[in-house]
C-alpha cells in the first residue's frame, strides 16, 4: 500500500484538480502541501501539510516533503493533473477515457510491486506522447508533473533535491538515475495538465529566462547526458507561441553509467 499521497498546490485554492481526480480510497491518504500564508484559507474537509515559513519554491518544497518522508511509501502530486488509462492493443474500446476506481486500485497494486522489485521513483507517462499500446511501461525514463517514492530505497543523503529553482524533477531523477537507482514509468495509466504555465502554481515565479536558465545549469549537472535545444512552446498557457530551451535527455544512458567504474570509461 501506498502510505500518502502529497499534492504540492499554490494560490490554487478553489481549483484542486488533482485532488478531484482522484478516487475517494486516495483522498483518505491525501495531504495538500501549503504554504503557511494560505493554510488557514482552505476548507476543513482537506488534510493538509503546511510548510515552514522559510520554504517557499517548488524546489524547496519537493526537498522538505521527500526529506520527511524517508521511510514511506508516498506520491508526490502536481495539483492540475487529469488520470487516464490508454487502451492497449489487445483491447476495445475507447483510449485514453478518465481513470476509474477499479483502475487506481490496479495502478497502486503496481507501484508496489514495482516497489518490491527494487524500482525506487515511479511515474505515469504523459497523455501528450504518443500513446504505446504494446507496452505496459518503460524502464529509466522521464518522470515528470508525478511520481512515487519508495522512500526507504532514496537515498537521500547522495541526492542534491533543490540544487534548480525549475526542473528539479528532471535533476533528482539524472541523479537517482546516475547513481544505480532504476525507475518505471506506466504507459498504461498516464496524467495530463490543462498546460503549461497556467494560473497559480510556480507560474507565480516562473519566467522564460529562469527556466531557461535552470535548463542550462540542468546540462552542465548531467553533461553527456542533456542536449539542449530551442522550441516553441505550443501549450495553451501564456507562454504559447515564446521560444524556450527544451532538452533532449538520454535517461537509459545515465543509469548505464552508474554500472561501470568511472564517466570517462563509460564515454569512451
Amino acid at each position: 500500500m501506498i502510505d500518502c499521497f502529497y499534492i504540492l498546490t499554490l494560490n490554487r485554492i478553489n481549483d484542486q484538480r488533482t485532488y478531484k481526480s482522484i478516487p475517494q480510497s486516495w483522498k483518505d491518504r491525501t495531504k495538500l502541501v501549503v504554504q503557511s500564508q494560505e493554510a488557514k484559507k482552505y476548507p476543513s474537509h482537506y488534510n493538509l501539510f503546511v510548510l515552514p515559513d522559510n520554504i517557499t519554491t517548488i524546489n524547496e518544497t519537493r526537498e522538505y516533503v521527500i526529506r520527511n518522508n524517508n521511510n514511506i511509501k508516498f506520491g508526490l502530486f502536481d495539483d492540475d493533473l487529469t488520470f487516464t488509462r490508454t487502451r492497449g492493443e489487445n483491447e476495445e474500446g475507447p483510449s485514453n477515457i478518465p481513470m476509474t476506481d477499479k483502475d487506481f486500485e490496479n495502478l497502486e497494486t503496481t507501484i508496489c510491486e514495482w516497489f518490491n522489485e527494487g524500482y525506487s521513483h515511479c511515474g505515469l507517462d504523459a497523455v501528450w506522447n504518443p500513446p504505446t499500446r504494446n507496452k505496459l511501461y518503460k524502464t529509466n525514463s522521464r518522470i515528470c508533473m508525478n511520481v512515487f517514492f519508495d522512500g526507504s530505497n532514496i537515498p537521500i543523503n547522495d541526492i542534491e533535491f533543490s540544487r534548480l529553482l525549475f526542473s528539479s524533477d528532471f535533476d533528482v531523477t539524472l541523479q537517482l538515475l546516475r547513481l544505480g537507482k532504476q525507475n518505471r514509468v506506466s504507459f498504461k495509466y498516464r496524467v495530463g495538465q490543462v498546460s503549461t504555465q497556467a494560473k497559480g502554481g510556480c507560474a507565480e515565479y516562473r519566467t522564460i529566462q529562469i527556466h531557461n536558465e535552470c535548463m542550462k545549469k540542468l546540462a552542465e549537472y548531467h553533461k553527456g547526458f542533456v542536449k539542449l535545444y530551442e522550441k516553441v512552446e505550443t501549450g495553451s498557457g501564456e507562454w504559447r507561441g515564446k521560444t524556450k530551451l527544451a532538452a533532449k535527455i538520454s535517461w537509459k544512458k545515465a543509469y548505464q553509467s552508474s554500472q561501470i567504474n568511472t564517466l570517462e570509461e563509460f564515454m569512451s
